[in-house]
This record gives structure tokens, sequence and C-alpha cells, in this order.
């Protein structure tokens, strides 16, 4: 046992397992059944925390290392925009892609776009008061349950045409 009360077995998973490695593989790296690792993850305090500890910080090293990356890529689009020896083609999908995630940011933005009328009044977005009404109407009416008009005929009882035979034997597959 280690200090954080994990087997090295355990600890072994752990990583494995934020490297992206499967149940599967990371069972068979450590010497453990799958199962035991599924086991592991349901009742064992310590290795869910370890795990859930490992895999934040997985995904911090990950983005640290994609947010260093984010300003050269910028300074490449923008040296294939500028440059007059680059292809128009390429020139063209880098300004495309330029566009799209400009559009996506507007896309994204948490405040609706407003627009100011002659009066210098900030007018907000017109909402379809016909879907508003229909959505807040159907939010406010249950399912109904379903109601059988007759009985409903178990599979072993008689038949109800009279011929003597059981249910399932009969008419339970004429009816389909």
């Amino acid at each position: 046992m280690t200090d954080s009360g994990l087997s090295t077995q355990q600890i072994a998973v752990i990583d494995a397992l934020s490297n992206g490695a499967t149940a599967t593989a990371a069972a068979a790296a450590a010497g453990v059944h799958r199962n035991t690792i599924n086991n592991w993850r349901r009742n064992n305090l310590a290795f869910q925390f370890a795990f859930a500890h490992a895999q934040y910080d997985r995904a911090l090293f990950y983005r640290e290392r994609t947010e260093s990356l984010v300003d050269k890529a910028y300074n490449a689009l923008e040296a294939l925009l500028a440059d007059p020896k680059t292809p128009a083609s390429v020139r063209l999908k880098a300004a495309l892609y330029a566009i799209q995630l400009d559009l996506e940011k507007v896309r994204i933005s948490p405040n609706p776009p407003v627009t100011i009328d002659r009066d210098l009044n900030i007018v907000h977005p017109v909402h379809n008061s016909a879907q508003d009404a229909q959505s807040a109407q159907s939010a406010q009416s249950k399912p109904q349950p379903i109601r059988r008009e007759h009985p409903k005929i178990g599979r072993n009882e008689t038949c109800p045409c009279g011929s003597g035979l059981k249910y399932k034997r009969c008419c339970l597959n004429k009816a389909a």
C-alpha cells in the first residue's frame, strides 16, 4: 500500500486509464481482471478520488498545451493570408476558417442580438409567440396512460375465439 491508500496495481490502472487506455488494457497491464477495475471505480472511494484527480490533471495538461499552440496557429493563418506566394486556394481556406471562427463566436454569444430603432431605443428580438405558447402547453400537459378496451388476455389462458386452445397457440400471433 502507498501513502494514498492505493496499491501499486491501482496506481498502475489509474495511470493507464488517465492516459486513454481501455479498462481491459489497463487490467492486463496491472495484472488484474477488468471487473476488478469496475469494482474499484464503484466501491473504493480512494480509487475514485485518485482517478478523478488524474483525469483532471490530464485535462489541464492538454488545455495548457492547446493554449500554447493557439498563438502559433493564428500567426500561421496571418502569414498565409499575407503572403502573396501562397496559393489562392490555401488563402481562401484560411480566410473561410477565420470567418467561421468569428461566426461561431456570434452564435455562442450569451447575449441575444439586439437592434436599435430610429428613436435610439433598444429593441430585443421578437420571439415566436405561437411556438412559445405551444411549448408551454406541451410542458403543462401530462402524458395520458394507455387504456385497453378489453381486459388483457394471458398467454396461457383459453383463447377467447372458443377453439379450446391456449391463446398463445391459437390467436396470439394472428392478432399481430
